[in-house]
């Protein structure tokens, strides 16, 4: 007799059946229609868990009960099956989604303004940038690598004052910025890495280790004095960055970028 692919199952569970119902089922595909008792002996487990399993495919709609002496079960056409499991999902993560956004809404606030987390990750980094972007309701000041530009798109920020300043060696793009974000509260900044790598200062035993700075992965964004997000300029394949929103950290980070970037002016475009 044909086995079933381990393959299968775990799709089957990953649309929302157990591992029963998802060996049940395609064992019901297999022999087209079958009795409890050969399903019990081709499957290898317990007749209570194979009623068990095939009531809740019948009441899912993925079976239907051909006789009842002996006990007889064919399953809906893999198509319907399927279709049937992904209307179940989507309904699920809707409802999901929706409470869960209640919660939010709703949750316990406590004072945890000295936590300092870590965000590891392209995802989980992209995703928390635009949260605290869209979210902001006064002031963005930002200071990252073009890398994460793209990030912008699509947020009205025609309310919320935004400094931004841009790392990168495209020329044009100072321009091309001030037409995507014009109004009275914005500044933009564009500075070469390049000249930007060659005004930093000089220290003891540190010039030889130039070569660990990667501005292209910098990010520092502080959003109505409230909450920053900083990413250090280190290699790495995937990016982390600290997230806090301890007062004494952004007036730290504040001054930090306030003071370097004075000591920069004239070593970029603007």
């Amino acid at each position: 007799m044909q086995s079933i692919p381990g393959t299968l199952i775990v799709s089957l569970i990953d649309l929302g059946l157990s591992n029963y119902e998802a060996r049940i089922y395609a064992a019901l595909v297999l022999f087209d229609v079958a009795e409890a008792k050969e399903l019990v002996d081709f499957l290898g487990i317990s007749k209570p868990s194979i009623y068990e399993g095939l009531d809740k495919l019948a009441e899912m709609g993925l079976a239907v009960k051909r006789n009842s002496k002996p006990a007889m079960y064919s399953p809906i056409h893999p198509e319907i099956a399927v279709k049937i499991l992904m209307e179940r999902h989507t309904t699920s993560a809707e409802i999901a989604l929706r409470e869960l956004l209640k919660l939010e809404q709703e949750k316990i606030h406590k004072d945890r303004s000295d936590a300092v987390w870590s965000v590891y990750g392209d995802s989980n980094i992209n995703f928390k940038i635009r949260s605290m972007i869209r979210n902001a309701r006064h002031r963005i000041e930002c200071t990252m690598a073009e890398r994460y530009l793209p990030l912008l798109e699509g947020i009205n920020l025609k309310k919320t004052g935004l400094k931004l300043t841009v790392l990168s060696e495209d020329d044009d793009l100072v321009n091309r910025l001030k037409q995507q974000f014009h109004g009275p509260d914005h500044e933009i900044t564009v500075f070469s890495i390049k000249e930007l790598m060659a005004h930093l200062p000089h220290f003891a035993g540190f010039d030889e280790d130039r070569n660990l700075i990667r501005m292209e992965n910098f990010l520092d964004l502080i959003v109505d004095d409230k909450e920053l997000l900083s990413i250090p300029p280190i290699p790495s394949t995937h990016v982390t960055g600290m997230n806090t929103s301890n007062k004494a950290l952004i007036m730290h980070s504040r001054a930090i970028s306030s003071g370097f970037w004075r000591m920069m002016t004239g070593a970029g475009d603007h």
